[in-house]
């Protein structure tokens, strides 16, 4: 779990426990979870606070599943607190003298979410603008991520033949772990949006000549 470094924030730990971002937020918010709070300078006036969460946080949200229905909230958060104490290194967290929890597939697939993250981001180059994907002339990651959703990974590589299957399929779950602020990029391409418009007969004239019924009267 040392991968998690400094703690994860909402983003990336709603890509690892496979939630979303507003369940992790409501977890916080109700006091379900902690999260450490860091201070975010927005370029405007004030800042904002960025949530940071840790392996305790991430192990409860995904064994809480499992224990809502079977335990009043004052056990759940005894979970909780017990997992926050557990040393590193430790798959098995024993809570009261009935309780115990196994700890090692939790462990395992938090640790191949934050590989496959890993993986996604070996892909892309940030510090600029916006995040671009590596090896190509700027190409912004999120337009990739947004055609790749919205038409699938196949049509954009049609659309994009300079474009790897990697980069595309890596833009897709980067996007999925730090999603694009302000207004969104487009689900198709402007090829294929006119492609659509040609099929539902946008562009033909108006009383198309010589069909029966469609000329004036005599």
């Amino acid at each position: 779990m040392g991968a998690v470094g400094r703690g994860l924030t909402v983003g990336e730990a709603s890509y690892v426990v496979e939630r979303t971002a507003a369940a992790i937020n409501r977890a916080v918010d109700r006091g379900l979870i902690e999260a450490a709070r860091e201070p975010r300078d927005t370029g405007g006036e004030g800042a904002s606070v960025l949530r940071r969460l840790g392996p305790a946080e991430l192990r409860y949200l995904l064994v809480e599943g499992d224990l809502e229905g079977d335990l009043t909230p004052a056990a759940r958060r005894r979970v909780y607190d017990a997992l926050r104490a557990l040393p590193e290194g430790e798959h098995r967290v024993q809570v009261g003298p009935r309780l115990a929890l196994e700890l090692a597939d939790v462990d395992e697939r938090i640790a191949a979410r934050l590989d496959r993250l890993d993986a996604a981001k070996a892909h892309v180059e940030e510090g600029g603008a916006e995040p671009v994907l590596r090896g190509t002339d700027g190409v912004p990651v999120h337009l990739v991520a947004a055609l790749a959703t919205g038409q699938g990974v196949d049509a954009t590589l049609e659309d994009h033949p300079g474009l790897t299957r990697a980069q595309v399929e890596a833009a897709a779950e980067y996007a999925r772990a730090y999603p694009k602020s302000g207004r969104p990029f487009p689900a198709r391409s402007f090829k294929r949006m006119l492609g659509g418009l040609a099929d539902l007969g946008a562009f033909d004239p108006d009383g198309a000549e010589g069909e029966e019924g469609t000329g004036p009267a005599p």
